[in-house]
């Protein structure tokens, strides 16, 4: 399995938002900066964040973007399917499968993976993320906080 350049971009993206959050908006330009990443590319990118509800647009004068969600309840798992669709190992983890052989021997083995892999990345929210690199903890970027 390889992510998609847009999935590694936007994770990289999201997470300027996320080290900003409850900061107010973040311009489309500074997430840009922060991480050197192609502005034409992100500007696609979050439009599919938006619509996958991850994050919000403000237009205008201060405008910009900023997380929809609370950053512990966004997981990699969410950033990644929203611009890359759901997750698959190998075509026969596609659905519908793209697979035609019956009882084929090697399924099981890859629908494992599959598993672990998706496991792993749901598990990981954007505030654990952040927390790694930030010496905080996960409960410095949630409500009220």
């Amino acid at each position: 399995m390889k992510l998609s350049m847009a999935a590694e971009l936007a994770v990289r993206g999201i997470m300027v938002l996320t080290s900003r959050h409850g900061n107010g908006t973040v311009p489309m330009a500074e997430i840009c900066r922060a991480r050197d990443l192609p502005r034409d590319y992100m500007t696609r990118i979050f439009a599919m964040l938006s619509r996958a509800n991850l994050v919000s647009s403000i237009r205008g004068k201060g405008g910009g973007y900023r997380l929809a969600r609370e950053p512990d309840q966004i997981t990699l798992l969410d950033v990644i399917e929203a611009v890359q669709g759901p997750l698959a190992l190998n075509l026969c983890q596609q659905q519908p499968p793209q697979c035609d052989e019956e009882d084929c021997p090697v399924e099981p083995v890859w629908r494992d993976l599959q598993q672990q892999v998706q496991v792993a990345l749901k598990s990981k929210t954007l505030a654990q993320l952040v927390c790694q690199r930030e010496n905080c903890t996960p409960d410095d970027h949630t409500a009220g906080q």
